[in-house]
C-alpha cells in the first residue's frame, strides 16, 4: 500500500509545485475589471517627442531639451516636464526617443534626463529611423543599441523597443532582423523588449506568431489617418483583427487625436472636441473605440504625445522653460478616454 501511495503522493506534490507556479506567474500579470489577463497593463504612457519630430537626421531634442543644455539641465526639464505628466494624468511611462547620432554626440546630456525618467516609472527607449523605415548603416546601429543596453539593460524599469514603424522591412525580413538584435543583445530580458508590428506598427499578429520571438512585447501603432472607418465597432474589429490573439503581449506605443484648437491641414477646429459623448467626429469614434478596446483587453497604451510644443494632438502644452517649466491639459474629456483606456476606476492607476 505504502509503495503505491507514494507515486500517488509524489504526483500530488508535483500538481500542488505547478499550481504554486502557475499563482506566482499570475501575480505578474495585470487583470482589468472584465477579466481581460494582459503583461502590458500596468503601461500607462506618453510620448515625449521633439517638436520637429522624432525623424531626424542629427540629434534628437524633445521638446524643452536643446543642444546647450548639460547632463544636470537635462536631468531638471525631465523632472519638471515628467513629473508634472505623471501628476497631472496619472500616467507611469514615457516613451523617448533615440537615434545613432543622439547616442554618439548627446549621450552625456541625455542621460541626464533618461536616469530622472527612470526613478520616476517605466521608460521605453525607442530607435527611429530617419526615412525608408530601416537602419541606414547596420553597423551603426547596433554600436548605438551597444551603448544604451550596456547602461540601461539591467535597469528594471527601461524598456527597449529596437525600431519605431519598420515599414522597410518585409514581414519575414522584419522578424529575421528582431531575431538578429536579440541574438546579438541576448542579457536583455525578453519581457522588457517591444517588438514593433510590421508596416507603421499597425500588424502585431505577423512578429507574434514567429516563435523565435517568444516572450517579448509586441508593438501597436492605431492612428485615425490609418483608415476610413466610420464606427466605434469597425475600429474595434480592425483591432482585432490586426492584433488577434497576441494583446496579452502587445502595447499600443502610439495613438493620437485633435486635443486641441487649430489647424489640421486644411480642417479647422475652432472647439475642442469632446471625446465624453458618442459623435460623428472622425477623431471621436475613433478614440472612443480604441480607447474601450484598450479597457477592454486590459493593454498597455503610450498616447502620442504627451509632450510636442505646437503639435495639434498634445495633450499637455508646455509653458516656460528649464526649473520653471510647467504643463496644462488641453482637452480634459480626452484625458478621460485616455484613463478610460488605462483602467481608471478599476485600480489600474496604481503603480
Amino acid at each position: 500500500m505504502m509503495q503505491r501511495a507514494l507515486p500517488i503522493l509524489a504526483i500530488l506534490m508535483s500538481l500542488l509545485a505547478c499550481q504554486t507556479a502557475a499563482t506566482n506567474q499570475s501575480e505578474n500579470l495585470k487583470s482589468n475589471s472584465d477579466g481581460a489577463v494582459t503583461l502590458t497593463g500596468s503601461i500607462r504612457g506618453l510620448n515625449w517627442a521633439d517638436t520637429r519630430d522624432n525623424f531626424q537626421d542629427g540629434v534628437i531634442y524633445p521638446s524643452g531639451l536643446s543642444s546647450s543644455d548639460t547632463y544636470s539641465s537635462a536631468s531638471i526639464i525631465a523632472d519638471r516636464i515628467i513629473g508634472q505628466m505623471y501628476s497631472l494624468t496619472g500616467a507611469n511611462t514615457v516613451r523617448l526617443p533615440i537615434n545613432e547620432p543622439t547616442v554618439s554626440s548627446y549621450w552625456n546630456t541625455y542621460t541626464g534626463a533618461i536616469d530622472t525618467a527612470l526613478t520616476k516609472g517605466k521608460v521605453i527607449l525607442c530607435y527611429w529611423a530617419v526615412r525608408k523605415g530601416r537602419p541606414a548603416d547596420l553597423a551603426a546601429f547596433k554600436k548605438m543599441w551597444a551603448t544604451v543596453v550596456e547602461k540601461y539593460g539591467t535597469n528594471g524599469n527601461a524598456y527597449f523597443e529596437p525600431i519605431n514603424e519598420p515599414y522597410g522591412f518585409s514581414p519575414v525580413a522584419l522578424n529575421d532582423f528582431y531575431y538578429d538584435w536579440i541574438s546579438e543583445f541576448p542579457s536583455v530580458p525578453r519581457g522588457r523588449i517591444i517588438l514593433d508590428g510590421s508596416g507603421y506598427a499597425q500588424r502585431p499578429s505577423t512578429v507574434g506568431a514567429d516563435p523565435r520571438l517568444d516572450g517579448c512585447l509586441l508593438g501597436y501603432h492605431v492612428y485615425a489617418f490609418f483608415s476610413s472607418i466610420a464606427s466605434e465597432t469597425g475600429w474595434q474589429r480592425q483591432m482585432q483583427s490586426n492584433v488577434g490573439i497576441y494583446y496579452p503581449r502587445t502595447v499600443c506605443t502610439e495613438f493620437g487625436a485633435v486635443m486641441n484648437t487649430g489647424l489640421l491641414g486644411k480642417t479647422r477646429y475652432d472647439r475642442l472636441l469632446d471625446y465624453g459623448m458618442p459623435s460623428s467626429d472622425k477623431f471621436v469614434i475613433y478614440i472612443r473605440a480604441i480607447t474601450s478596446q484598450f479597457r477592454a483587453w486590459g493593454m498597455g497604451s503610450v498616447y502620442w504625445p504627451g509632450v510636442r510644443d505646437n503639435d495639434i494632438y498634445r495633450l499637455c502644452t508646455k509653458t516656460g522653460s528649464g526649473s520653471g517649466i510647467n504643463l496644462s491639459i488641453n482637452n480634459a474629456s480626452g484625458l478621460s478616454r485616455i484613463q478610460f483606456g488605462w483602467g481608471k476606476d478599476n485600480d489600474n492607476l496604481k503603480n
